[in-house]
């Protein structure tokens, strides 16, 4: 698993316009979305040489600002002493996320046709603790070994 790790919007995958984006667009974005995670807040304030870590020249930064404002993905303001303030932006509608940009989003769970009325009707999957190679089985008079396919397996094993 990965121990610490920030994401992107599935959007900008999906859309195809992560494949538009030029590389000095990539690192600034990235640079972004890993402050925004790191800081805590959607609404970041830092200036070009703070960017260029990511190995980006400072004409790069600012072609790359405006392409990802072009593109929705950031809204930037100029600001005193080669500052910049950036507020990272819902790719889908093109805005800020709303709400305060310090307090953690809370994204609703999607509700499908089959959403609520199948989450109810299916089981809860049954967790059987590992045994140690040297225990020996324990009479299974008392509970009876649900099949394989109610642990979520159907026709995997023949």
């Amino acid at each position: 698993m990965i121990d610490s790790f920030f994401g992107i919007h599935p959007w900008v995958v999906r859309s195809g316009l992560w494949a538009k984006l030029k590389p000095g667009e990539v690192n600034l974005y990235i640079y972004l979305l890993e402050e925004s995670e790191r800081r805590c807040t959607r609404q970041l304030t830092v200036t070009d040489e703070e960017v260029k870590t990511v190995g980006t020249a400072s004409r790069t930064l600012c072609n790359a600002r405006k392409k990802l404002q072009e593109h929705g993905l950031i809204r930037y303001e100029i600001g005193q002493r080669n500052q910049y303030k950036y507020t990272i932006c819902d790719p889908k509608t093109r805005q800020p996320y709303p709400g305060d940009p310090r307090q953690p989003m809370t994204v609703p769970k999607r509700s499908g046709s089959q959403g609520a009325a199948s989450a109810t009707a299916t089981p809860s999957p049954v967790v059987v603790a590992p045994q140690p190679l040297s225990a020996k089985p324990q009479a299974r008079t008392q509970h009876k070994e649900p099949p394989l396919e109610s642990y979520g397996l159907p026709r995997v094993f023949s």
